[in-house]
């Protein structure tokens, strides 16, 4: 402990002075972020050679590097809290100094002092993840259609001002109203607005890469095979990270990775437990423990729905055994957190509000065509081992039934829930991937688990390999969309400026570009027929969000490439015409005016003629009317604008005409 307490002193030292130096210079987490690599590389040498005295490895400094990532993310962290409660840039670390040193004494003492062995590289591969995807993180920005807007009081009048959180009490407030009108995630939205209100962004930035970490170990707990931890890791990490849909519409989006992301660690936390409570006989504790899984039930209704079902039909179907079982009531508490979402009067109301059954039903046979992917992967890993091994297969299921129930009805939400997004499979491809490592890597079923150490080398050079692959070019995305904002909110700062143009990034140059886009990227604000916000309508709830977040009387966003020509050309969009990305039509009105409808005249098309899958969604009339939704007058330089959506492809490829009612009068604008 003495010897510890000297070169504490003698690294926390270098670590304030080369911070204090370079504070002048540089923002205070880089400032940390520096003096804490100096301090790292002269506290390993002297903690190998003067406190703990053990030989210098490649296995030790992998050990030591990974506590002291955890020690810098907490006290990276800390300091932001301290800078954010009030105190100075200068005097902030010395407080976080005195707290993570006891931490800091452990996690080097685990890593210096145990003997290395084959976990080493185990480690070091997690160490490499949780920096990878706080790299990623740090280039997260806020959306206008949740982040801005979970930030107050939730409204259930579109006429009400916004009240900002910054109280407790508001926070309780806004949850009942989310609760009433929105849906019953009480729990994880309690958390999404209480961290976007009074935690500065990094703190979230560092959780989610923790977590994330978190999530891949407790996946390799799943197979129940320590031998096999980082392959199973490293597998699991290439399925999230690249064959997963939408990683970027979940984990890397700040609410979404509450909704995803926590959910996830959760529920999986919560799977483990059961299975090492399975068959052991209830006990008090698990009674004072178990209303804890409350809060994984309330998570995600995608998820817990399923789950409690499947909890729901083992408790029916065991009645006289489960009484005296240790699972018991941590299933009944679980299903309790999922009712408390199901009775939320929000939930129903916008479930009432979605389209038709056959609407929902085509959505859903899209979603799982398009956005489930693992499902499919572990149904082919099945039909491959039954052609082999039909037996190991046919007890697989046996033991696995109930979690197949589970599937089955998260499956049936994918189907008819009339949401074609692909978070909406999330959960459908995440209880896949729990079925599907047992059955690759597994103790007793894994059809992987026969390979030498040498093919599981090589795949797991794969695994790691594509994810890389994809990590660096998800980075260089994600950074240019990280850019745009700045550009965005410079606009939003700037006073009496209520037009913002929003630069787009470029699509359709390459495919693979568009791709990565659309699975790392969550920019900002988007425009669109299916955009859950319209940026040019300043009297939209995300918009009233935006500028009373910015101080402002109302904002407009529209594409840089408008906003420009509109600036620069006083005769710009006298016909009707696209913005550069295609998303939608601007055209400068001959008066101002109020308008009342848009209507698409369309050329005839005879459905029979068409492709079997252009059937599946051919609009059959010869006019298509806009909802008001997605048109609005905008003011632009003292002109008036009309700004409306693009229609659907099967609507856009038959317009002829394009038809408006301005002031009671219909008029054919110029296309």
């Amino acid at each position: 402990m003495l010897r510890f307490a000297v070169v504490g002193i003698v690294a926390t030292a270098l670590h304030y002075l080369v911070y204090y130096l370079l504070l002048s210079v540089l923002n205070p987490n880089m400032s940390y972020t520096i003096g804490y690599a100096f301090s790292f590389v002269c506290n390993y040498f002297l903690s190998s050679v003067f406190t703990f005295r053990v030989a210098m490895s490649w296995q030790r400094l992998a050990a030591f590097a990974l506590s002291h990532l955890l020690n810098y993310l907490i006290g990276l962290s800390l300091l932001n809290l301290m800078i954010f409660i009030g105190l100075s840039a200068e005097i902030a670390p010395l407080p976080v100094f005195v707290l993570v040193v006891p931490i800091n004494y452990l996690l080097v003492r685990y890593a210096l002092k145990r003997k290395s062995g084959n976990s080493d590289s185990y480690l070091l591969f997690l160490l490499l993840v949780g920096v990878a995807m706080f790299v990623l993180q740090l280039s997260d920005v806020p959306t206008l259609s949740d982040d801005m807007l979970y930030r107050f009081v939730w409204n259930t009048d579109a006429d009400t001002p916004f009240l900002p959180i910054d109280s407790l009490g508001a926070l309780l407030r806004s949850q009942v109203l989310h609760y009433q009108s929105v849906n019953g995630r009480f729990v994880v939205h309690s958390l999404a607005q209480a961290f976007l209100s009074f935690t500065p962004p990094l703190l979230l930035h560092i959780l989610n890469a923790v977590l994330f970490v978190l999530l891949l170990h407790l996946c390799s707990l799943l197979t129940g095979r320590v031998g096999k931890r980082l392959v199973v890791s490293a597998f699991s990490c290439f399925m999230l990270f690249v064959v997963f849909r939408g990683i970027g519409t979940t984990m890397l989006w700040s609410l979404g990775s509450f909704n995803y992301l926590w959910v996830s660690v959760a529920t999986l936390a919560l799977l483990l437990l059961l299975q090492c409570k399975a068959e052991k006989e209830v006990n008090v504790s698990d009674w004072m423990l178990a209303p804890l899984a409350i809060i994984a039930g309330n998570g995600h209704e995608a998820i817990s729905v399923p789950l409690s079902a499947s909890f729901a039909i083992y408790l029916v179907c065991h009645l006289r055994k489960c009484r005296s079982l240790a699972t018991t009531p941590y299933m009944v508490f679980y299903m309790v957190g999922t009712l408390i979402i199901l009775l939320s009067p929000g939930l129903w109301v916008r479930t009432g509000d979605a389209a038709s059954l056959q609407s929902r039903l085509l959505s859903g046979a899209m979603n799982m065509v398009f956005n489930v992917r693992v499902l499919w992967i572990l149904l082919l890993v099945m039909i491959v081992s039954w052609r082999k091994h039909s037996w190991l297969v046919r007890d697989f299921l046996r033991h696995y039934n109930y979690f197949f129930v589970a599937l089955s009805v998260s499956a049936a939400i994918v189907c008819v829930c009339g949401v074609n997004l692909d978070r909406v499979a999330f959960y459908t491809d995440f209880l896949s991937l729990l079925l599907l490592l047992p059955l690759l890597f597994g103790e007793k079923y894994g059809v992987a688990g026969s390979l030498s150490e040498a093919w599981e080398r090589r795949l797991t050079a794969v695994s790691i390999a594509l994810s890389l692959v994809f990590f660096i070019p998800a980075y260089l995305l994600r950074d240019e969309n990280r850019q745009n904002y700045e550009k965005m909110a410079e606009q939003m700062a700037a006073p009496g400026k209520e037009t913002v143009g929003v630069p787009i990034m470029e699509k359709g140059s390459c495919f693979m570009r568009d791709l990565l886009v659309e699975r790392y990227v969550n920019p900002t604000a988007e425009f669109g027929f299916f955009c859950c916000y319209m940026g040019f309508n300043s009297s939209d709830t995300n918009m009233r969000a935006a500028a009373s977040l910015y101080g402002k009387r109302s904002l407009v966003f529209l594409p840089a490439d408008v906003v420009e020509r509109i600036e620069s050309d006083s005769l710009a969009f006298s016909t009707c015409q696209l913005s550069a990305d295609g998303s939608l039509y601007i055209y400068r009105l001959p008066r101002d005016g109020k308008v009342t409808s848009l209507v698409f005249q369309l050329n005839h098309e005879d459905p029979d003629s068409l492709m079997p899958h252009q059937r599946l969604v051919a609009y059959h009339g010869d006019s298509y009317e806009l909802d008001d939704f997605r048109y609005k007058v905008v003011h632009v330089c003292g002109k008036p604008y009309l700004v409306f959506t693009r229609p659907t492809t099967n609507i856009f490829r038959r317009i002829k005409r394009i038809e408006y009612t301005l002031d009671s009068q219909q008029v054919a604008l110029n296309y």
